[in-house]
């Protein structure tokens, strides 16, 4: 487990930049070290990315949290929208993400080369999420995009841990939770499921038409893996019918 003491010293002296998705994971990690850098003097940041295919409410829910928080917050954007890009490249799979990159990293790449020295980012990142994860160390030094240190201050925490933590600071879930039982901040389609989909076209039903538009534009491929769009849009159709 990283002690917190590990984390205020990676702190100390350094301006630290917490990537905030809108998740409760990245919402758990941005607290923690907003508390840990108060303690040590420690300047503390948000940085939102708004991927361009995501609900709006999901930047308002950034914006709130930052305020509750007193946490000076910068939005990012990719410089071409989702939409221009799928076009284009097609749609993202999985031997193929190109979207991670166009859409989040690169826009807060050039956000953290536009800042001083003497920076740190840290993130929301768990362990228990996934196999690959479980090798990352907790502190580390990305010489190819951020050119600084990397703290993950959560990594050994469990999901009960993550939302034990929140609940005792009172800190509000994303509302999108009850919506899409996730912060749902991307719809790039590489990890939605059909039932995704599904919920999307009913709670959001400009965002599911604009991707579907996308993939009607397309001369093959879709968001969904082993399905299409249309066809979700279709059922929705024969069901009002009958």
């Amino acid at each position: 487990m990283v002690d917190k003491h590990d984390i205020a010293g990676a702190l100390r002296g350094k301006t630290c930049y917490v990537l905030f998705s809108g998740g409760k994971d990245s919402l758990c990690a941005l607290a923690l070290t907003k508390e840990i850098g108060d303690e040590v003097n420690a300047p503390v940041r948000a940085i939102h990315v708004d991927t361009t295919v995501s609900p709006p409410e999901n930047l308002e829910y950034a914006k709130d949290v930052c305020r509750r928080l007193d946490i000076p917050l910068g939005v990012v954007s990719p410089e071409e929208d989702f939409f221009s890009m799928a076009k284009r490249f097609g749609a993202p799979r999985f031997n193929a993400r190109w979207c991670c990159y166009a859409l989040k990293i690169k826009p807060i790449r050039d956000y953290l080369r536009r800042k001083p020295q003497g920076k740190i980012v840290a993130d929301g990142i768990r362990r228990g999420e996934s196999l690959k994860r479980k090798r990352y160390s907790w502190f580390w030094y990305d010489k190819k995009h951020f050119k600084c240190f990397v703290i993950h201050p959560i990594i050994d925490w469990s999901e009960k841990q993550v939302l034990d933590f929140l609940s005792k600071r009172g800190l509000p879930l994303n509302p999108l939770y009850r919506k899409f039982k996730r912060a749902a901040e991307c719809w790039c389609g590489v990890f939605k499921s059909r039932r995704d989909f599904e919920v999307l076209r009913a709670y959001n039903p400009e965002l599911f038409r604009k991707l579907l538009d996308v993939e009607r534009s397309l001369k093959k491929g879709s968001f969904g893996k082993n399905f299409y769009l249309r066809d979700i849009e279709k059922q929705r159709m024969l069901d009002e019918y009958l």
